[in-house]
């Protein structure tokens, strides 16, 4: 028997259901006669000599076997993802035409159902977003300012449906402080993303998000008549207040860790 067989067989034995390790076997076959072809060309010759080195070249094929067992697994669980996402949003937006046109000829207030499909699709676009920022999350952090970027859209999109569905179906005044609210969730969400994901320059973004998120917190509070204008302006000078908090916190903490490292050196 082919030695290379042998000792793939030895580690792995056959498993008929397991079309992965069947590929993998293959896969693995194949590229230790390639391997075999490569060494032969650079005048080693004696054949027992040349399957030792290329097998001794896979000492954990079990672990070998799982990584490549995993990467399949992934990749068949992000084509299923794929696929179901696909034909579910044919299903939703489908569904949300139909809807809209059932409520449309039944109520016959086209004024008002036109929100449903508009929202409809704003949501769907909202949830594609959400989508990439996850799939961009689990890439190389080079990256991940695409992320933000796109959570940063998710969240404009979704506060314009919020937004649409109160202009459309209520007469309240002042509707505009939506969008306020919405550019609030998106510093948020950003300088949230930016913790969470360890960025390097993460406490500068909060630092800098902090008033501008002060600034909108004022605008709100004054126009829904929270606080009289000529109080709530207190908030942006508080909002520094709290940036000099963040600085000093990080400034000991950063002290501390230092004096840490500083300890353990001189223990060792």
């Amino acid at each position: 028997m082919n030695s290379f067989i042998e000792y793939i067989n030895s580690v792995l034995p056959d498993d008929e259901n397991d079309t992965v390790m069947y590929k993998f076997k293959k896969k693995t076959y194949d590229e230790m006669n390639e391997r075999k072809s490569e060494v032969s060309a650079r005048g080693i010759h004696n054949e027992k000599v040349i399957d030792d080195l290329i097998i001794s070249e896979h000492p954990n094929l079990q672990k070998e076997f799982e990584e490549y067992s995993a990467k399949e697994r992934a990749k068949a669980k992000a084509k299923r993802n794929v696929i179901l996402n696909t034909v579910g949003s044919v299903i939703y937006l489908i569904a949300t035409v139909v809807i809209y046109l059932a409520i449309s000829f039944s109520t016959h207030d086209w004024g008002t159902t036109w929100a449903i499909i508009v929202d409809g699709v704003l949501i769907w676009v909202g949830y594609i977003l959400f989508l990439g920022v996850k799939r961009i999350t689990e890439m190389r952090r080079i990256f991940h300012i695409f992320a933000r970027i796109l959570l940063a859209g998710m969240n404009i999109v979704l506060t314009v449906a919020v937004f649409i569905f109160i202009i459309a179906t209520t007469d309240l005044p002042k509707s505009w402080v939506t969008i306020i609210f919405g550019l609030i969730s998106m510093f948020v969400c950003d300088g949230a993303f930016a913790v969470l994901m360890k960025h390097k320059f993460a406490i500068i973004n909060c630092l800098l998000y902090i008033p501008v998120i002060a600034t909108f917190t004022f605008i709100i509070f004054g126009a829904l008549e929270v606080m009289k204008w000529s109080i709530a302006w207190i908030i942006i000078p508080l909002s520094l207040i709290v940036d000099l908090v963040v600085i000093l916190i990080a400034i000991a903490k950063n002290k501390q860790s230092k004096l840490e490292v500083a300890d353990i050196w001189n223990e060792n």
